[in-house]
């Protein structure tokens, strides 16, 4: 088997483990896209000939590079290339708004953006197609400057702002997630991982690396067979997929098409459920079909600023019989603490859950980390740890099991991916004649996890929403836009002076939805 993240090995980053299971198999495939595939040798190769560009390009260890690529071969040698000079990667979506991810280069800086295109969207920064580069035959050989202290990559995630934020995580942190629950997923050579996710959602640096860091297979797929549930549940039979992480969003879309295969056409041994909150109730046709042991499915529970995942509960039966959301344990190698609110809107036994650990990142980049209140000092057993404050609220159960409840602010998941409502507000308030505006997230059967946007304005309805939906498709990435826009006479508010949220919802029966 491949070199195993333990908790000994601190001197290990998960890019070594790559080198090493290079070297054990070097024939055994690493990545495949719709395209081709690549051998672990070949792709070390490739690295190699990425990593002395960069070092001739004066990349030096630190650095921060953008990496703009569609998913294929090509992207997975970039960003482990990057990481392999001992810069970190800041993923930029190409099906994201152009201006969007110029906030993200402008507040960046990256040294250089790498891409597969030779057009340069980004004028003023330096910026090289590496696709000529890549399959060259490597003049020399090159090693591995990835350290432990060292930035891996950098997210951004969504910002109260109106402008995105950075979340650098290190290579530690990294090792750190990957030895916490080796004990449960034991990932080997044998596996092949679907990478499911953009490289700009922390949940593909989970898929990248329980693949490459073990010697198994990253298997990519093209666009329209992630987005089609047939040709999806096709691709997972054949390619015998056994590791599929999913958003419980596109699992509910997904599993259909996988319920109609028989047990023994799917090579699955988990299915790893994250990115936002699971009802339990909706697995019980797929308990029905394949039972909740071959693959097991495990729920976990984590934030970008907490390396991907921090608990995990394996589901069982009595789970679907439930409406709670349990996520489980923490992670060993956290601290946690429940703080309580002082809300009577909570139950008296819950609170913010705080978390403190090597998978803690630094901070945000660019950000003053005390005066942004997500960073606090706490005491815990006489000693001082450095806590993130999550935002989500949590109650033990009688298993001392974590349950979800909810969000303590205006934060959101949609599909997976984290929102700050007052981003999109910020973002829609710049329209001149909206008065008051408010997004609200919400929920229902037929349409899923979807936001709906509130306004006021003596414009006309129709007017006026074309004008928002066409802002938000400009300046906001899909998952970021309101499925409905609704024009209404009075933005109700509290008597502080707040906006109303819970009696604007009531207005919500019979909305028409807009599908992106």
């Amino acid at each position: 088997m491949a070199t195993n993240l333990t908790p000994t090995q601190e001197h290990v980053t998960p890019l070594h483990c790559f080198f090493d299971a290079a070297t054990k198999y070097p024939e055994r495939i690493a990545v495949k896209d719709c395209a081709k595939s690549v051998c672990y040798r070949d792709l070390k190769n490739q690295i190699i000939n990425i990593g002395n560009y960069l070092r001739g390009q004066d990349i030096k260890t630190g650095d921060l590079i953008a990496v703009e690529f569609f998913p294929s071969v090509e992207l997975i040698a970039a960003l482990l290339a990057v990481q392999s000079v001992g810069a970190a990667y800041v993923p930029i979506d190409k099906k994201a708004p152009r201006e969007r991810n110029q906030l993200i280069l402008d507040d960046a800086q990256p040294a250089l953006i790498i891409s597969d295109t030779q057009t340069s969207l980004h004028p003023g920064f330096r910026s090289k197609d590496i696709s000529d580069i890549i399959n060259a035959k490597p003049t020399e050989n090159s090693h591995d400057e990835s350290t432990p202290d060292g930035i891996a990559y950098v997210i951004y995630t969504s910002g109260t702002t109106g402008r995105p934020k950075g979340v650098p995580v290190s290579h530690q942190s990294l090792r750190t997630l990957f030895a916490a629950t080796d004990g449960l997923y034991h990932f080997s050579e044998k596996d092949v991982v679907l990478m499911y996710h953009s490289y700009a959602f922390d949940f593909s640096v989970w898929e990248i690396w329980s693949a490459l860091a073990y010697g198994a297979t990253l298997l990519i797929p093209d666009e329209e067979t992630r987005v089609m549930p047939e040709k999806l549940a096709r691709l997972i039979k054949h390619e015998r997929v056994t590791i599929l992480n999913q958003t419980p969003t596109a699992f509910s879309i997904n599993a259909e098409k996988l319920c109609q295969l028989n047990p023994w056409e799917l090579s699955l041994r988990f299915i790893i459920f994250g990115g936002e909150r699971l009802n339990f109730q909706t697995l019980k046709n797929w308990n029905h079909h394949f039972g909740l042991s071959s693959p097991l499915l495990v729920n976990m529970y984590g934030i970008t600023e907490t390396t991907v995942h921090a608990s995990w509960h394996i589901i069982n039966e009595s789970d679907l019989k439930r409406s709670e959301s349990n996520i489980g344990k923490i992670l060993p190698g956290f601290y946690y603490i429940i703080r309580p609110l002082g809300d009577h809107e909570w139950p008296d036994n819950s609170g913010e859950l705080l978390l403190s650990g090597p998978q803690v990142t630094c901070g945000y980049l660019n950000i003053d980390n005390e005066e942004s209140g997500k960073f606090v000092w706490l005491e815990n057993d006489g000693v001082s740890h450095r806590y993130y404050c999550s935002g989500d609220i949590v109650q033990h159960n009688a298993n001392n099991d974590l349950i979800y409840l909810g969000r303590s602010d205006q934060q959101v998941k949609i599909h997976g991916y984290r929102i700050e409502i007052g981003e999109i507000e910020s973002v829609l308030a710049q329209m001149e004649s909206i008065n008051d505006i408010s997004v609200i997230a919400t929920h229902s059967e037929l349409h899923g996890h979807h936001l709906v946007c509130f306004f006021t304005s003596t414009t006309p309805a129709a007017e006026i929403i074309e004008k928002l939906k066409s802002m938000a498709k400009k300046l906001l990435p899909v998952y970021m836009r309101p499925a409905l826009y609704r024009k209404i006479d009075i933005m109700p508010k509290t008597v502080n002076g707040k906006v109303d949220k819970k009696n604007i919802i009531y207005s919500l029966t019979g909305a028409t939805y807009e599908h992106h």
